[in-house]
């Protein structure tokens, strides 16, 4: 299944940002106030399907509704008229990934012994979705140009697949067999009982999710030193899904081995090296550089950090943990998609290219988080292994 939604999802936001700026008359500023504002419902989403988990007990509703709006949002972009329809699809299609993530990553927590290489596989079965979808996609131009709304609508197909499986094989799973290892009714005074280095690892995340603006924002950036390569900017995607996946692979396979701190600076140096790279971009060279260490980066650190949170929550609060995670990302994200969008404006001002600021802020933030990861790492009293 995520596979399949990885193909649909790329052949869709490969080439948003686009689709927005030249068919719909955008700009910089109003896609990052969209990424925002739908990424926040998206991981409100999360939030919410969370709780209600832990709450009911229940997981397979909430993934099969959020496959079915899946299939809706895709039809709606590809009729949209206006940015504000764009809008509306956008947050039905964030708002149906975050009822399907939320189950989909506690099912993953307690079927796996070894949660660092398991959260790891999963991200990688996306991120192949997202690599066949951005070779489809930079095919269909090839042969369809830039009829953006047709491969919108094809989009819907690799969902459907995703709907059959979900019928066909995982509605097979007895329900009984992810239900919590406690009977007890949750409460909200339960969050309490969440450990300290939950908490510390909420802080950090919170830093580091200031650098996590959506990818569209690189696309914007090759788009204004590569203006006459559109075609190619699809295959950029797939270079960045590539060195992802594997590195996911390979982090995955020994990340239960080490401390997850220590991983996760490692990743944090490497954005920022993708950062040097989009704000001095300059050729194609440093576009690809750009891409391959951003592809690098979130290989390196995705699925240890749903590793950290199943490592660090009670078995028994694993939704509320995860919730909790959701709805701090999604308030960060939300902030971090408008400031990169309204970032533009001060590079304006002051000289710069408008589609390079936004790594400026990332770098900074980036540079934050590691510090806080250096004081972490003082405590000898919390280990991850």
């Amino acid at each position: 299944m995520h596979f399949c939604w990885g193909i649909a999802s790329s052949m869709v936001f490969s080439l948003l940002p686009i689709f927005i700026i030249d068919e719909l008359g955008g700009s910089s500023k109003s896609f990052g106030a969209l990424e925002g504002s739908v990424i926040f419902l998206s991981f409100m989403a999360k939030l919410f399907a969370g709780f209600i988990m832990d709450i009911f007990k229940k997981k397979l509703p909430m993934l099969k509704m959020g496959s079915i709006l899946t299939i809706l949002s895709k039809f709606l972009l590809a009729c949209a008229p206006s940015i504000f329809f764009v809008f509306i699809s956008k947050s039905i299609d964030r708002f149906a990934k975050g009822l399907r993530q939320a189950p989909s990553d506690a099912i993953l927590a307690e079927l796996s012994s070894k949660k660092g290489l398991a959260y790891s596989l999963r991200y990688t079965t996306n991120i192949a979705g997202f690599l066949i979808g951005s070779i489809i996609t930079s095919a269909m131009i090839s042969m369809l140009g830039q009829n953006f709304r047709l491969i919108f609508s094809l989009a819907i197909l690799p969902t459907i697949v995703a709907i059959y499986i979900l019928k066909t094989k995982v509605q097979r799973f007895d329900e009984d067999e992810y239900k919590q290892t406690t009977n007890q009714r949750w409460k909200i005074s339960d969050i309490s009982l969440m450990p300290k280095a939950y908490w510390k690892f909420l802080i950090f995340i919170t830093l580091l999710m200031f650098n996590r603006f959506s990818e569209g924002f690189i696309t914007i950036r090759a788009k204004d030193v590569l203006q006459n390569s559109l075609e190619d900017i699809p295959l950029f995607t797939a270079i960045y899904e590539l060195f992802a996946m594997f590195i996911a692979l390979f982090v995955g396979t020994i990340s239960d081995k080490f401390d997850q701190r220590k991983l996760i600076l490692v990743g944090i140096f490497i954005l920022m090296i993708a950062d040097s790279f989009a704000i001095f971009a300059n050729s194609f060279s440093t576009i690809i550089l750009c891409y391959i260490f951003a592809g690098v980066h979130i290989g390196s650190t995705q699925g240890v950090i749903g590793s950290m949170i199943a490592k660090t929550a009670p078995k028994n609060l694993i939704g509320t943990a995860f919730a909790l995670f959701y709805g701090v990302e999604g308030i960060v994200l939300l902030l971090a998609n408008n400031l990169a969008g309204y970032s533009s404006e001060i590079a304006k001002l002051i000289g710069l290219q408008q589609s390079s600021m936004p790594f400026v802020f990332g770098f900074i933030f980036s540079l934050m988080s590691a510090f806080y990861i250096f004081s972490w790492l003082n405590n000898k009293n919390f280990s991850l292994i």
